[in-house]
């Protein structure tokens, strides 16, 4: 079954508790020294009994960067000794106690309770009933000792009992009460506290005297038959039940009977109206009777009177449940001491319980809100009470009903320190940038204000802070800067530059825009020891050569990569700036050249010069060449000094340079060798480098990619035809070829 609120405090009454004690001063408790104190586990703590600490930490999740745990804790030392409290504990052992394992999770949580309200040197007592079809109301006796009420020195005698007991029978629950009442009456402790355990609705209760025995006194409820039924009201008052009798038959979620004389009165013959007794009623007004008895000095002879349901389904729509749950409700003290239980549970319960008798808090409410510039992820994870998470001011809120703490801090069995705290993380984002969240040591505050209201050991209620952590939010911070073609630094508010960063799930809507000397400055998660790339998208239209700093490392082209160390203490922010210089219009290229005969004939003269035509691309834009020609073609011949150098200026779209070797008459084109360096020339540029060699008289410079070329034409003679088509057995002594080539002007 589901369980219900453990508190039934609503959030509204506690905001106004909040207001109420806003603004008040906060005063520590003041110290308290009991030289008979017993040693505790935790008196190596400062805490003083009674007293609690507040601490909120912020610890960096391992591998990130900029995600931190959140832990707000609260440790209080139980009161030192606790102000006097009897307790009768009542069980129900009815017996559907026996499914779930109701009884024995039952047995386990009472003796967690005593062990906790019966600690050594407290002067608090407890009283055990149990009720089923009957009540016993148990004496313990032990070497001249005998009582109704055990003390911390006898509580072995009441741990004994209880783990005797058994279910079996049915639920009369208002004479547990009845029962319970005339103990506590017997109670010498400045507070008198009941405690009832049951799992059902009451299937016995005691008919009521005149007139709530009587039709006059009933009430009417409705039912779809013949007939109009009254039933036993909830008000009965003190002196109004016949406790000398019992009224039902404990069947099981049966908490109506009918009501027929001489315990009601007689209906007239065929009259139409009904009687039933409530049982659940009966046992409401037994509580009230017992609530509203009051001791010699005015007090109310019952301080709190707590209720458990185990296993009663707040959710559910079964009629027996549901009225088992509202009569617990109202048989409580108030809503907030009425408690719905499962039978794992049931122990958590308890232990609140026994919190509010000796604990330093009895209730605690915390307000979290989250600081300017930072989210949560995930859920809030509680060791006891309640948290939501709202939306207050624009911010994270989360608010947590804390109840009493009970959980130790230590497994020491005597250990006196108990706690509680939450847990949740939270990731830096981009509003942490905004002025005045981070100092002027790098650092902003997790949180913002957070506080706690409660309710201390003398029931006066209390406000105080939580300290906020402060962490270092990690930034990646973008910078862009635009020159123009000679490198001047420009400022242009035109034209806007893309960007993006890695593809994991933090990374992946980092896609942004900047103008020139615009800044962008990034607060998110990061896996930490992990590459992320930066990439500038440059469009169509956008001719630019980028280089990329990254903590003064500079790397050219679009993409460059940076990452955060491996360590917390050695993450840094990072530094980038991205930088674009504009491409020129036209760019001026070289081009170094000469010409080599081969194999010169002794009957030939070699040329002195070399002539080429060469084109701009697939243009018309020709360009006439000379170079010296020479037959140096060996290591020790070939040096730079043989090429003729050009510098030629090329419009932006212009890549390709064409060059054809115009050759003499009785020569022939035999191959060329281009590189793009000028060192080794006299192994690369040689006949001999056929690996290099090219025979077609084309040479495709690509000055896309390169700015300089060194070429090197090779001719040899050809003794062929005439230009009549006779064969040449020698060369006329003079051509004008030889001379002088007027590029057929």
């Amino acid at each position: 079954m589901k369980k219900k609120e453990n508190r039934h405090l609503t959030f509204f009454k506690w905001l106004i508790l909040i207001f109420c004690v806003i603004g008040s001063t906060y005063a520590a408790q003041s110290s308290l020294s009991y030289t008979n104190a017993p040693v505790k586990a935790a008196q190596k703590t400062d805490l003083q009994p009674g007293q609690i600490k507040l601490s909120k930490t912020a610890e960096p999740v391992v591998g990130m960067v900029n995600q931190w745990d959140i832990t707000l804790r609260i440790e209080g030392r139980n009161q030192f000794p606790p102000p006097p409290t009897d307790v009768v504990l009542i069980i129900d052992t009815s017996g559907s106690m026996k499914d779930n394992d109701r009884m024995v999770k039952a047995k386990m949580a009472a003796e967690k309770f005593v062990n906790m309200v019966l600690r050594k040197d407290y002067d608090n007592r407890i009283a055990l009933i149990t009720y089923s079809s009957e009540v016993t109301n148990y004496t313990f006796n032990e070497s001249g000792w005998s009582d109704q009420f055990v003390d911390p020195t006898h509580k072995g005698l009441l741990i004994d009992k209880i783990k005797e007991l058994k279910p079996e029978g049915g639920t009369f629950t208002q004479s547990a009460i009845k029962s319970a009442t005339e103990v506590i009456a017997k109670a010498s402790g400045s507070k008198r506290n009941i405690v009832l355990i049951s799992d059902g609705v009451p299937t016995f209760s005691y008919p009521p005297t005149e007139p709530y025995n009587q039709l006059i006194g009933m009430e009417e409820y409705n039912v779809q038959s013949g007939y109009t039924y009254y039933e036993s009201v909830k008000t009965i008052p003190k002196g109004k039940f016949n406790y000398n009798k019992i009224y039902g038959n404990g069947a099981e979620g049966r908490y109506r009977y009918g009501a027929f004389a001489p315990d009601y009165e007689q209906m007239p013959p065929n009259s139409t109206n009904r009687l039933m007794a409530n049982h659940a009623h009966s046992a409401i007004a037994e509580a009230s009777i017992a609530k509203n008895e009051k001791i010699a000095n005015g007090e109310n002879l019952v301080t709190d009177f707590y209720t458990i349901g185990v296993d009663m389904d707040s959710t559910s729509s079964d009629d027996g449940i549901v009225t088992g749950n509202k009569t617990l409700k109202e048989i409580a003290s108030s809503e907030d001491k009425s408690f719905a239980a499962t039978a794992d549970n049931l122990e958590d319960i308890l232990s609140g319980i026994a919190g509010e008798i000796v604990g330093a808090i009895k209730s605690g409410f915390v307000v979290d809100p989250m600081g300017t510039g930072f989210e949560m992820t995930g859920a809030v994870q509680a060791t006891q009470g309640t948290t939501e998470t709202k939306d207050v001011n624009g911010r994270p809120t989360i608010n947590w009903n804390v109840g009493t703490l009970k959980t130790p801090v230590s497994l020491d069995p005597d250990e006196d320190v108990m706690f509680a705290e939450i847990k949740y993380r939270v990731n830096a984002d981009d509003e942490v940038l905004k002025p005045t969240v981070i100092d002027a040591n790098g650092l902003a505050q997790t949180n913002g204000r957070t506080t706690i209201v409660y309710k201390d050991y003398n029931d006066v209620m209390k406000q105080a802070d939580f300290s906020v952590p402060k962490v270092k939010p990690i930034i990646v911070s973008l910078q862009k800067k635009l020159l123009n073609e000679t490198g001047a630094e420009i400022d242009d508010r035109t034209e806007v530059f893309d960007f993006k960063y890695g593809e994991d799930q933090y990374t992946i809507n980092d896609r942004f825009s900047l103008y020139s000397n615009e800044v962008k400055k990034i607060v998110h998660p990061w896996k930490a020891n992990q590459d992320y790339v930066l990439e500038e998208i440059l469009k169509a239209n956008q001719d630019y050569e980028t280089t990329i700093d990254i903590n003064g490392l500079t790397k050219t082209g679009l993409k460059s990569s940076f990452k955060f160390a491996t360590t917390v203490d050695a993450y840094a922010h990072q530094q980038i700036v991205v930088t674009n210089k504009k491409n020129p219009d036209r760019k001026t290229v070289s081009l170094n050249i000469r010409q080599a005969v081969l194999k010169p004939n002794s009957e030939l003269v070699v040329p002195s010069k070399g002539f080429y035509r060469s084109v701009i691309d697939e243009t018309q834009q020709n360009l006439n060449l000379i170079s010296g020609s020479t037959t140096k073609d060996s290591a020790a011949e070939v040096a730079q000094n043989l090429f003729t150098k050009y510098e030629i200026t090329l419009a932006k779209q212009q890549k390709q340079l064409k060059i054809v070797d115009l050759i003499p008459e009785y020569y022939t084109f035999y191959g060329y060798i281009a590189t793009t360096t000028n060192v080794d020339l006299n192994k690369t540029h040689i006949s001999s480098n056929t690996a290099a060699l090219i025979k077609n008289n084309e040479a495709i410079l690509d000055y896309q990619k390169e700015n300089e070329y060194w070429l090197t034409l090779f001719i040899t003679p050809k003794l062929g035809e005439d230009s009549n088509g006779e064969l040449v057995i020698s060369p006329r002594p003079y051509s004008w070829d030889y001379k002088v080539n007027k590029f057929g002007s």
